[in-house]
């Protein structure tokens, strides 16, 4: 059986084998596979090939079809048709009407390899490139209906990871979330079985869907302050403040009032001009649900436009979902009728009706179709907006297409609302229509990973305890992705605590998170992202994916030429920057308080690489074969064992390489200073199956592969340390997360000071914040240092083989009496470059603590206390903070209006470089 492949890259097969055949063989068969009809050699001819050979080069394609073994077009034939050919599409429709597994959805899902009909761009003629253009379309918009429909289904039939799967493969391939077509009455009218949609019988949906007006669950993130190089709009920063959240059944939603405000403020300034709101972050932050949110608040008509790269296809989506309006929606006959009564009420609409299906059915150029979408959608009464999704892909050219349909006169206010992965620096399409509407008309919002408040407002509303130990381990195990977040709740589940609660008191909490592992969504999110790479890319990316942590040039340049896809180092990480596969890691540098802001311009060492996300780099591990990885891993610790004895150790110990493991254990002992704690070993401290130590000198397989830990899970130490209560707040407001060196630092609602790390599974950076030390203190000959703390996650790495040991909070003032260490690891006294590390080991896990610290700084005159954090997996806060009774937190005000080292002035050169570590 002959199979025509059109959802994804264009191709064909025979008897499931591929078929070996030119583009335009493709283009050829794939035309005849949809038209069905006898076509014509010369109007074949003429499509595919715009020359005055067509006839020539049509036979000569023939007879290569031949060739290859596919005897479907007889020699003598004038009319070509096709018979008994079967396309993907029709077998992905039938199979979604079978009984569908865990493993038959994920299988059914994968047919979805991209944009449909794939690799017939820019062929032919140009009435065949708008024919490609019209039916790629057609495709797009049935199998967003077709997910919409299998997600409702499964939804309603209490599967929510297959509706979460099907929801991030629609989102992986740039389609609307299936949950936004769906308002509630709609899902209470439709039976539990809903039929598929009707189609024609070549197999394609005669009319599109319509657009949906509802927002699907989704979340809502803090605002961001970074500034975008090279494009003059100003970026909005707004406090959090308190929010009751959603009822205990309605979706989980995770506040950020000032961002929302901000976006309600630039919609209803549309009255007057125009608008243009960017709204950018990662994949799973929430940008498409925040839009859809404040636009059903306001009561705005939603167009969305998935896919941004072509300017017929936003032309085409447009007209069809302005057909789904109502006083535009009418049947073809009555609309002819109606448009031809001189006083007919519905004359208007069903004229403007007619155009936008001349549009559809029978276009003309792009300048008179622009010019015909703009005139109808001036019409529109209702204040309408233009929701493009994916615009970091949009070309520069669509700018003066957006630019027109915004600036006709209309009956309505009138927005335009762009959703990027990326920057606007970054985003030729963005950058372009900021400047042309200039700062009177734009708005630039970040859309910056969960802050630790709102996922505890979000969690309480669940009646959940323990609210802040349970926030801060959900949020440093996702990173702060909402997306993430939620898979990882969905997998956790709610449970009943043993005990009985206090009176009046919730009863729920979360069952301890499993394991390590990447959830579903995200990997198919990641997948369906990588999917759209050049394939060199694609493999070479796959054999760097075998890195942990952050790599250099020369270590790219290691790789045999085979595991790079042939690519040069530079050529592979100009490639993978281009793609924001990887991303610049932040060279050294501290700190300031309180503003975060860096202290110097990091120019010290060689600048490293990382991938853009700890997501991203399992997904394109996954595609390796175990042997491809240990091999590479074999590679790595050879390469590294001079330089990095202990990391080649773990690559040594993950290639199941005894003897190179047992020479590097050594030559990684070699190397560690005397005195440093890690040359002795750790004993795993173990409870409910989660463990809190983890030995580097242990071999592979004594240990536990246990990256978190769960609050609280560790007994108090010897001296016992109990919990204080939770320190108080002031009224300053929180801020958005700041990304450096692997962390992310916030101020928290009150004022305090929270810091997670990202998730990246790599040997641990430090994290340096200097405080100033006030000037009446310099004179003092002793320094004691309060601080109110606690820790709900804490893992050093210690496997990694780090030539520094791991501490979670360290303190120390530059010329004292050595440094303050901070940690539950039962370890002693040591030096770390020169200077004493004095230890503390009463700390514990999920609760506040509070602990003294005095320095010695007789005659020394110190400017600064250094605060410091080490840790491959980490999450606390710090509520108070004092320095010889003078309070450093709470923080009294936003950290915006302190005039003091590190301030909000330094945020843009921060921001440009943080922005190259966020995806």
């Amino acid at each position: 059986m002959l199979t025509v492949h059109l959802l994804g890259h264009a191709h064909v097969t025979y008897n499931n084998r591929p078929v070996l055949l030119s583009t335009k063989a493709v283009a050829l068969i794939t035309y005849l596979t949809i038209e069905k009809l006898p076509q014509h050699r010369e109007r074949l001819a003429d499509l595919l090939w715009n020359t005055p050979e067509a006839r020539k080069n049509l036979r000569v394609e023939l007879a290569r079809i031949r060739s290859a073994g596919l005897n479907i077009f007889p020699l003598s034939r004038q009319l070509l048709y096709l018979e008994n050919v079967e396309t993907d599409l029709n077998v992905w429709l039938t199979q979604l009407g079978t009984e569908l597994d865990q493993a038959g959805l994920a299988q059914w899902l994968s047919t979805l390899r991209g944009v449909p009909l794939s690799g017939l761009e820019d062929l032919g003629s140009p009435a065949f490139q708008e024919w490609t253009d019209h039916q790629r379309w057609v495709l797009i918009e049935q199998t967003e209906e077709v997910l919409t429909q299998a997600y409702e289904r499964f939804h309603r039939a209490g599967k929510p990871w297959a509706a979460r799967a099907i929801a991030a493969r629609a989102e992986a391939l740039g389609f609307t979330h299936p949950g936004e077509f769906l308002s509630e009455p709609e899902k209470d009218a439709r039976p539990s079985s809903s039929p598929l949609p009707q189609t024609s019988p070549s197999g394609f949906r005669t009319v599109a869907a319509g657009i949906g007006v509802a927002p699907a669950p989704g979340w809502q993130v803090s605002p961001s302050q970074a500034s975008v190089p090279d494009v003059s709009v100003p970026e909005v920063s707004f406090p959090e403040t308190s929010d009751p959240g959603p009822a205990p059944d309605a979706p989980l939603h995770f506040s950020a009032p000032g961002r929302e405000t901000a976006l309600r403020d630039s919609l209803r300034r549309a009255a007057h001009k125009p608008q243009v709101v960017v709204l950018h972050g990662p994949t799973g932050s929430g940008k498409s649900y925040e839009a859809d949110h404040a636009l059903n608040g306001e009561g705005w008509l939603a167009l969305r436009v998935s896919n941004s790269r072509v300017g017929r296809l936003v032309l085409a989506t447009l007209a069809q979902s302005l057909l789904a309006y109502p006083s535009l929606t009418a049947p073809v006959g009555e609309a002819q009728t109606a448009a031809s009564a001189p006083g007919s009420v519905d004359a208007p609409a069903s004229a403007n009706a007619q155009i936008l299906r001349d549009v559809l059915l029978h276009p003309g150029s792009l300048e008179e179709d622009v010019v015909k979408v703009a005139t109808v959608l001036a019409t529109v009464p209702r204040p309408v907006a233009i929701v493009l999704d994916h615009a970091h892909n949009g070309p520069v050219e669509l700018a003066s297409l957006l630019e027109f349909l915004l600036n006709v006169p209309a009956a309505a206010p009138r927005a335009l609302i762009m959703l990027s992965r990326t920057p606007p620096s970054q985003a030729p399409l963005c950058r372009a229509l900021l400047r042309r509407f200039g700062t009177a008309q734009s708005l630039l919002l970040e859309v910056t990973p969960l802050s630790l408040g709102s996922v505890m407002r979000a969690l309480e509303t669940r009646g959940l305890t323990d609210l802040h130990a349970q926030a801060a381990v959900m949020l440093q195990r996702s990173g702060g992705n909402a997306l993430h977040l939620l898979s990882l709740l969905e997998q956790a589940g709610p449970e009943a605590p043993g005990g009985q609660a206090e009176p009046g008191q919730p009863v729920m909490a979360v069952k301890p998170l499993p394991g390590t592992r990447l959830p579903t969504a995200m990997r198919d999110t990641y997948l369906g992202e990588i999917d759209g790479w050049p394939a060199p890319l694609r493999d070479a990316l796959s054999s760097l994916s075998v890195i942990q942590g952050d790599f250099s040039y020369r270590l790219v340049g290691s790789f045999p030429d085979a595991a790079r896809a042939s690519l040069s180092p530079a050529a592979l990480l100009r490639e993978a920057l281009a793609h924001r596969a990887l991303v610049e890691a932040e060279l050294p540098s501290a700190l300031g308080w309180p503003g975060l802001g860096p202290v110097d311009d990091g120019g010290r060492g060689e600048l490293c690489y990382r991938f853009r996300s700890e997501g991203l780099r399992i997904a394109l591990s996954s595609l390796l074969s175990q042997t491809d990885r240990q091999e590479l891993r074999r590679h790595l610790a050879g390469v590294l064992e001079a330089a990095q004895p202990g990391l080649a150790l773990y690559y040594a110990e993950r290639a199941d390489a005894p003897e190179d493991a047992e020479r590097l254990r050594q030559a990684y002992r070699a190397h560690l200073p005397a005195g440093s704690p890690l040359l002795r070993p750790f004993l795993p401290v173990v409870q409910d199956g989660l463990q809190v130590v983890q030995d580097g000198a242990l071999p592979a397989a004594q240990r536990t592969p246990v990256q978190v830990i769960s609050a609280p899970v560790m007994p108090p130490p010897a001296h016992h340390l109990d919990p204080r209560p939770e320190p108080r707040r002031s009224y300053a407001s929180a801020s958005a997360a700041v990304p450096w060196q692997g962390y992310l630092l916030s101020w928290e609602q009150g004022g305090w000071l929270s810091v997670l790390s990202q998730g990246r599974y790599g040997q641990p950076h430090t994290l340096n914040v200097h405080l100033p030390i006030a000037s009446s203190l310099r004179d003092a000959p002793s320094l004691t240092l309060r601080v109110v703390w606690r820790l709900d996650v804490f893992h050093g790495g210690h496997e990694l083989g780090p030539n520094q040991a791991s501490f979670p909070l360290r303190f120390c003032v530059p010329g004292a009496d050595g440094a303050r260490v901070l940690t539950p690891e039962d370890v002693a006294d040591y030096t770390e470059e020169g200077l004493s590390q004095q230890v503390v080991t009463n700390v514990v896990l999920g609760n506040w603590m509070e602990h003294e610290l005095t320095f010695n700084v007789a005659g020394k005159a110190p400017e600064r206390l250094d605060l410091a954090v080490r840790a491959l997996d980490l999450a606390l806060t710090i509520g108070e903070l004092s320095l010889n009774g003078q309070p450093l937190l709470p923080m009294i005000t936003t950290p915006e209006h302190l005039g003091v080292l590190g301030s909000r002035e330094a945020l843009p050169a921060l921001h440009s470089l943080a922005a190259r570590g966020q995806s």
